[in-house]
């Protein structure tokens, strides 16, 4: 596994965390527990980015992908920014918003450590830092992220007072998103123009589309951009809408392992909307996309089937390579409410399933 890739992970003061760690962490990384035990407050966790503006733009779109909204302008491509303060959404981020967020990536140390702040307690030097990018009014709150090995510190304003500051790309795939224009918008960045990275995301979808043929951007109706596909024996395009969730959600995995590259990628509810007995095929294709692009997979389920299922796509022989870098977390709750993470590598996630233990988390 790539240095960059995360080997271990520590939050602390994140919604309903006090604290939580991971440790022996691997590039192919599968998290299950009960409901309500915080799988998906961890994918969302691991959005943090060492940048303050990408940070804050990242946790507001986890939280828009929770289901909220603001307005009636839809999601992120379409934000009323003016409304975004109104949301105080990060009374939903920090469990106590009076202390900071802090994220660890060794067990040294912490890595950076996130404030939310009002303009009336920030000191000078933190109001001499704002000062070089506010024109205007000062707004209320800001997003301070120190990094603790060198005190060095950003800021930035807690709200998207200044709209041209929001950009996002949190690599994080909700259970609930299907498509969304913004797939159009990595399709031509990615795929259109690169004819062998789109022929390698048109035979990885034919899992799903057997006879697909070709991928490609069309204008139906003269309204809309959309991703269409063309099938063999067929002259009409149909919008990849057309064969339900499921498909779209499986061309969104793909498309977003390949955008990417080298970096790590959060996926809720991975095997929702996959037949069980395209589970297997689907898991190799999964980790071998990952493993040529380098990208370190971060993703949840409840279901025994896809826990199975990636064990079983790692058994067969072309697949054993990926084996030392596969982990099953599991998230356990502890009578007192704390979260902990017991962490299997394959051969003990392998021999847990034979024997019918329960890898899958839950009360303790």
């Amino acid at each position: 596994m790539e240095k960059q890739h995360l080997t271990y992970f520590k939050i602390e003061n994140f919604k309903r965390f006090d604290s939580f760690e991971m440790s022996n962490l691997g590039q192919f990384n599968l998290i299950v527990g009960d409901n309500n035990v915080g799988k998906t407050s961890v994918l969302e966790a691991l959005t943090f980015d060492e940048d303050a503006t990408r940070f804050t733009a990242n946790y507001l779109e986890t939280f828009l992908n929770r289901g909220h909204r603001i307005s009636t302008f839809g999601r992120i491509g379409h934000l009323n920014i003016k409304k975004i303060p109104s949301t105080d959404f990060w009374q939903t981020i920090f469990k106590d918003p009076k202390k900071p967020i802090i994220f660890h990536t060794a067990p040294s140390q912490a890595y950076i450590s996130v404030n939310l702040l009002s303009s009336g307690s920030l000191n000078k030097e933190e109001a001499d830092e704002i000062r070089k990018t506010v024109v205007g009014v000062v707004p209320e709150y800001w997003i301070k992220i120190v990094f603790n090995d060198s005190g060095f510190f950003q800021i930035t304003p807690a709200y998207f007072e200044n709209k041209e500051m929001y950009q996002s790309d949190p690599a994080f795939i909700a259970a609930n998103l299907s498509y969304d224009d913004d797939l159009v918008t990595y399709f031509y960045r990615f795929f259109n123009e690169h004819k062998s990275t789109r022929r390698e995301l048109e035979q990885s979808l034919k899992l799903i589309i057997p006879n697909l043929e070709e991928l490609r951007i069309h204008r139906f109706y003269g309204e809309r951009d959309m991703i269409a596909f063309s099938i063999k024996d067929n002259d009409n395009l149909q919008p990849v809408t057309q064969y339900g969730d499921g498909t779209v959600k499986v061309l969104r995995l793909l498309m977003e392992i390949i955008a990417h590259q080298n970096l790590r990628l959060m996926v809720d509810e991975i095997g929702s909307g996959i037949h069980f007995t395209r589970l297997k095929e689907y898991w190799k294709t999964i980790i071998q996309l990952c493993f040529k692009y380098n990208v370190q997979l971060f993703a949840t389920t409840h279901s025994l089937e896809c826990q199975q299922a990636f064990i079983e796509a790692l058994e067969d022989e072309e697949m054993k390579q990926y084996q030392k870098d596969a982990r099953n977390i599991s998230l356990i709750e502890n009578k007192q409410g704390e979260v902990k993470a017991v962490t299997y590598d394959f051969g003990q996630f392998e021999y847990a399933l034979n024997i019918g233990f329960n890898t899958r988390g839950g009360a303790r």
